[in-house]
């Protein structure tokens, strides 16, 4: 039994049913053991987590963005290639959101990105939190778009589905009461998250951008 062979048997059950149902005796039982045998190695479900966290940034590699001394540029290279990651893995926002563990592969990521935002003029306070935001907006802007919109949703339904729904419910509401929700319901149940997170990013980048200035 290895720390490998533990966390590769723990991603295999968050892939299938999800991190909330991942549990120390599911684990121990796909990995064919006694449960004190697993809690010889991993103490608890906490601890398990950690270990999905730094496994997650080993499987980010920092060499697919462009080599690049401008920090935006890397900023924003980062923060699509980070989300196009993280959707590609389930609950992988869920396992990481607000996890500080210092494996060296995170290790790793936070002394590249730190680099850009210390290069951009920022005090050192305002890099450290100008990084947490750009992690906090990453994570976020991917658990809202893979968390169920509605019940409906969460039993199955199609969320284009739903949104032309809920489309048709909110063109139908008093103009006179509610004019820019009547408005503005095309904007509002599209589908194009891509554009939004751009669009977010944009304007966070754009915030610290501001912060540079004498």
């Amino acid at each position: 039994m290895t720390v490998d062979r533990i966390v590769a048997a723990a991603f295999e059950l968050v892939e299938a049913d999800g991190l909330e149902q991942l549990s120390m005796r599911k684990l121990a039982d796909r990995l064919g053991i006694q449960a004190p045998t697993l809690y010889w190695h991993v103490k608890d479900k906490h601890d398990l987590i950690d270990l999905l966290a730094e496994a997650l940034f080993a499987g980010f590699s920092l060499d697919q963005l462009p080599d690049t001394e401008d920090w935006r540029d890397g900023l924003s290279s980062f923060g699509h290639a980070f989300r196009r990651y993280l959707l590609s893995r389930r609950d992988a926002a869920q396992i990481l959101a607000n996890r500080f563990v210092l494996g060296p592969h995170m290790l790793t990521h936070l002394e590249r990105l730190l680099g850009w935002l210390r290069r951009s003029g920022l005090g050192d306070r305002e890099s450290a939190d100008a990084l947490i935001m750009c992690l906090v907006y990453i994570h976020g802007f991917v658990l809202w778009e893979t968390t169920p919109m509605s019940g409906p949703v969460a039993r199955g339904e199609a969320p284009r589905n739903y949104l032309k729904e809920v489309h048709e419910e909110l063109q139908g509401l008093s103009r006179e009461a509610l004019p820019n929700t009547v408005a503005l319901a095309d904007q509002l149940t599209r589908t194009g998250n891509d554009e939004r997170f751009t669009f977010g990013l944009a304007c966070l980048l754009d915030g610290i951008t501001a912060q540079t200035r004498p």
